[in-house]
């Protein structure tokens, strides 16, 4: 379990985890996940919603939901030294928040 998660905030680091990482797909959003042991210790987590989702509102909707899946799940079933980004999809804000729990649980464990 980690203790500590930072976010990806540099589109660098973005590139890099889309270019070199693992990408895994999912009915209500998108996983990017690459190990990096230069990470010293933590979780990096990075949130994508593209202007194709929808209006402002619906984006940053949509990344708060991702943002607290981060925390409760990541936190929990995430691996040391990993960058995970999490690429919102429209089928997000459909579903239940436990439904949404359990499928970032199957795909990261």
């Amino acid at each position: 379990m980690a203790d500590f998660l930072i976010t990806i905030k540099k589109r660098s680091t973005f590139v890099h985890v889309k270019n070199h990482g693992k990408f895994i797909k999912s009915s209500s959003f998108n996983l990017q996940i690459l190990k990096d042991l230069q990470l010293e210790e933590v979780i990096a987590v990075g949130y994508t919603a593209t202007k194709r989702l929808g209006s402002a509102v619906i984006r940053n909707k949509s990344k708060r939901i991702m943002r607290e899946l981060a925390r409760k799940v990541i936190t929990k079933y995430g691996k040391i030294n990993f960058y995970y980004v999490i690429i919102a999809k429209s089928n997000l804000l459909k579903k239940p928040f436990k439904e949404l729990e359990l499928e970032l649980e199957k795909l990261i464990v």
